[in-house]
């Protein structure tokens, strides 16, 4: 299969994530594609730019969480229709999916109903709910705390070699001193940048090179 054209190359990052509204289930998702170059500095802009993307998804789909619960009624949102009756098909696959996304096995799944005083086999609708908000509270703190590790992981790292050549290749090309904006910037030199506030450098100034080339061309 033939290699795709240079201008065809993208890198896609995709988020996605479930909700609970009383009786239903909705899963929303956001992919972002960016096309790059093939050169070195194209690339490591995609890599770099990986974090900042994830973060303004998982701000966009938290709108669109917040959005959609103003729209739902509090009566929908805490009602469960016929609670005594068996837990559905629905909630029980939910329940699967809260599983692995906790990582868990079914037998640290059972002792965790047990512990909350649930019996897998026999739940109803009223007790699957309530046990898939449980569920739910205990992925979304995880979550948190594995993107706020994942965070501060990725911000205490120093900019890489490739990060400080595009600073300065973008600074040559916007006739802009790097260490006088890196201390204007983050009261920090270049040599001292983090990973991540050389990618928001790098960021904010390739939209400043793309300004200038649309507002250049106008002019021609």
């Amino acid at each position: 299969m033939p290699a795709k054209p240079q201008s065809e190359r993208s890198v896609t990052r995709t988020y996605r994530t479930a909700i609970k509204l009383g009786d239903d289930f909705i899963t929303i998702e956001e992919t972002i594609t960016l096309p790059i170059d093939a050169d070195d500095q194209m690339v490591q802009q995609a890599v770099d730019l990986g974090w900042r993307i994830f973060r303004s998804q998982r701000e966009a789909v938290e709108q669109q969480i917040a959005h959609i619960r103003e729209q739902h009624t509090v009566a929908t949102a805490i009602t469960v229709r016929d609670p005594d009756a068996p837990a559905s098909e629905r909630q029980r696959n939910f329940i699967a999916a809260l599983q692995q996304a906790l990582g868990w096995s079914g037998e640290q799944l059972a002792s965790f109903a047990q512990q909350h005083g649930y019996d897998l086999v026999s739940l109803n609708k009223g007790q699957a709910s309530a046990f898939i908000d449980e569920l739910k509270r205990l992925s979304d703190e995880q979550q948190r705390v594995a993107i706020a590790e994942e965070r501060a992981r990725y911000a205490g790292q120093p900019a890489s070699e490739k990060q400080r050549a595009a600073i300065a290749s973008l600074a040559r090309d916007l006739g802009l001193d790097p260490d006088t904006e890196a201390q204007r910037r983050f009261q920090v030199s270049v040599a001292q940048l983090s990973n991540e506030q050389a990618a928001t450098l790098i960021g904010e100034w390739q939209t400043l090179q793309r300004t200038l080339a649309r507002e250049g061309r106008r002019s021609g």
